[in-house]
């Protein structure tokens, strides 16, 4: 009896085990597309929220399915950009508005590279 009570600790110590180790991988992966840390008030020191590299590395235009840059205006306000039709998509707060209303109403011919 001792000897099953034993087994049995033991297999709840591993599952407990393999529970926190599995959360603990999880929290790591959704941590790679967290966003910059945003910051408070506004000013010409504070810095708006960036897409993070990885999340700009699978992010691909809704129209044509190519890659996307990024890219900031002289008003320190963040496109993506599709090289490839002109294409530019806002992005606000860290957050890309990639709809294909949005890369037309910002289209910029002067973006295109042949």
């Amino acid at each position: 009896m001792k000897g099953l009570v034993r087994v049995l600790g033991l297999a709840a110590l591993l599952g407990i085990g393999i529970v926190i180790f599995r959360a603990i991988r999880q929290y790591r992966e959704d941590s790679a597309f967290d966003l910059a840390p945003a910051t408070v008030g506004a000013g010409a020191g504070s810095q708006q929220r960036s897409i993070s590299p990885e999340l700009l590395s699978i992010l691909a235009d809704p129209g044509d399915k190519g890659p996307v840059e990024l890219l900031a205006d002289g008003q320190g306000k963040e496109w993506l950009v599709n090289r490839r039709n002109g294409f530019r998509y806002p992005v606000e707060d860290g957050i890309p508005i990639m709809l294909l209303e949005e890369g037309e109403k910002h289209k910029d011919e002067s973006l295109i590279q042949r």
